[in-house]
């Protein structure tokens, strides 16, 4: 995959570029090592999409797999997932996590609803900067235009943006990417291809104009 879309809030291109350009690469790389095949592995319900989508959980797995090896995160070796960086409240039993922390460089990947972005840029990351975990945050997201090749539901670049746009800064945010990704024109062909072979599969029930739900013949 690739990154189709950037939006600097509070001077964070500006600020990643000058303080933090080896991480930033960093995450581009892992962008760019997604394999399209097998995250384009959901199988869907729904009327008006295609019979296959792609799985967040498997888009996110992938990122966080590629950069636990570059030490963002870590590997749980005792079960599957991840130990990700995590503060706690002094007397309290909350805790917030963050999916990868490096050199100060705070990163969330969100591929789920439209308020976990908002949450995760204008509550988690300032809480990270007060305890002087972070001094600047990136937030991957959807572009646009995947949007409809997820499970309804899903928050995008474009939403998020509006927001900020809109909100304007406060004194509490810090220097923030926003990054939109989304096929480049060899996975778009890729995709096209799967989907064909999925749906000329002969033990797999075709989606049609009414909604038949995709499964195995019987």
């Amino acid at each position: 995959m690739i990154i189709k879309d950037v939006y600097s809030h509070n001077d964070g291109e500006k600020y990643i570029n000058d303080n933090h350009k080896s991480e930033y690469k960093e995450i581009v790389s892992a962008v760019n090592a997604i394999d399209v095949e097998k995250t384009l592995s959901k199988i869907t319900y729904e009327k008006t999409k295609e019979a296959l989508l792609f799985s967040p959980i498997e888009l996110n797995n992938q990122l966080k797999n590629y950069l636990s090896n570059l030490g963002w995160t870590k590997k749980n070796e005792s079960k599957k997932g991840f130990i990700e960086p995590r503060i706690s409240f002094d007397g309290e039993k909350g805790f917030r996590e963050m999916d990868g922390l490096k050199n100060k460089v705070g990163l969330e990947i969100q591929f789920g609803k439209y308020a976990f972005m908002a949450y995760d840029i204008f509550s988690k990351m300032p809480i990270f900067k007060k305890r002087g975990l972070i001094d600047c945050g990136i937030e991957l997201v959807l572009s646009h235009s995947m949007i409809k090749h997820f499970s309804t539901g899903v928050g995008s670049f474009n939403q998020i943006v509006l927001d900020m746009k809109e909100r304007g800064v406060s004194n509490l945010d810090l220097p923030t990417l926003v990054i939109g990704i989304e096929c480049s024109k060899s996975d778009w062909s890729l995709v096209k291809d799967l989907r064909s072979e999925f749906l000329n599969n002969k033990n797999i029930k075709r989606v049609n104009l009414k909604g038949n739900r995709p499964g195995p013949k019987k």
